[in-house]
């Protein structure tokens, strides 16, 4: 009785040590590259986080930790299958989360039925580019943030959380229902904003000049900081429309939106 116990124990206690031992590995993919000043970066990713600094080098650094999402026995193998994708240039990088292997060991036909094939791994981007070259982002629902940047910035995002830090310069940003916020210390070029039921915060330098093209839809909402009392609004159908000048104008200030919240601030 005594030793059927102690089996029972053991097992039962080694069982807790490989459970706890799934998702704890992790694999970083480290590479610096050249990029000119003008140059562009593409980042393509699933899930996880990016985080974007900028400095005055002629180069990139990029850090990637790729790790498990969940506790199933196939954590390990998943986070092997996963690559950070290269393709780099002296005038563009391009960096993207491949899962292709992983849905092809794991999620093929019998993976289907085993019921314990898991999520995909995060993979964590820690990015030092140019301050001056061009960025663009494609993601699902990642945590991303952005610092510093005097340049072009595009991202994209279905339910992810965006901050975007002293801006100089554009940025043209979509999202389904994720949350936004983007600081200007310049806004130097068109920008737009555009999300479906997310929420977006806009802060732009108090007195700065800009062109308003807002569309906000019957269920949405809009916030404004700015003196939009002599602006051209209009009611169709419950729906808002808000054009002009501000400030005495400047480079155009888009806002679309359905049933989500918009803000423009004043920094």
């Amino acid at each position: 009785m005594a030793q059927s116990y102690l089996r029972t124990l053991v097992t039962v206690l080694f069982g807790l040590l490989v459970g706890l031992s799934y998702g704890q590995e992790t694999r970083e993919v480290k590479k610096t590259v050249p990029l000119s000043a003008d140059g562009r970066v593409s980042i393509d990713t699933y899930k996880g986080s990016v985080t974007v600094t900028t400095w005055e080098k002629g180069e990139i650094e990029i850090f990637a930790r790729i790790e498990s999402d969940d506790h199933g026995r196939y954590a390990e193998e998943r986070i092997r299958d996963t690559e950070v994708r290269i393709d780099a240039t002296p005038t563009s990088v391009r960096i993207k989360s491949e899962y292709d292997k992983v849905r092809r060991h794991h999620g093929g036909f019998w993976g289907i039925f085993d019921g314990d094939w898991g999520s995909l791994p995060l993979v964590h981007y820690t990015i030092k580019m140019p301050r001056t070259a061009q960025l663009r982002i494609k993601d699902y629902k990642s945590e991303i943030k952005v610092s510093d940047l005097k340049s072009n910035a595009d991202i994209e995002t279905y339910k992810g959380r965006v901050d975007v830090l002293n801006l100089d310069g554009s940025l043209t940003l979509e999202t389904y229902k994720g949350e936004v916020w983007a600081d200007f210390v310049n806004l130097n070029a068109r920008s737009s904003f555009e999300t479906y039921k997310g929420e977006i915060e806009v802060k732009l330098p108090k007195g700065k000049g800009f062109e308003l093209d807002a569309d906000i839809g019957r269920r949405g909402r809009f916030d404004s900081d700015f003196d939009l009392e002599r602006r051209t609004a209009s009611r169709r159908d419950r729906e808002y429309d808000y054009r002009g000048p501000v400030n005495g104008g400047g480079p155009t200030v888009s806002l679309k939106t359905s049933k989500g919240t918009i803000r423009l601030a004043q920094r």
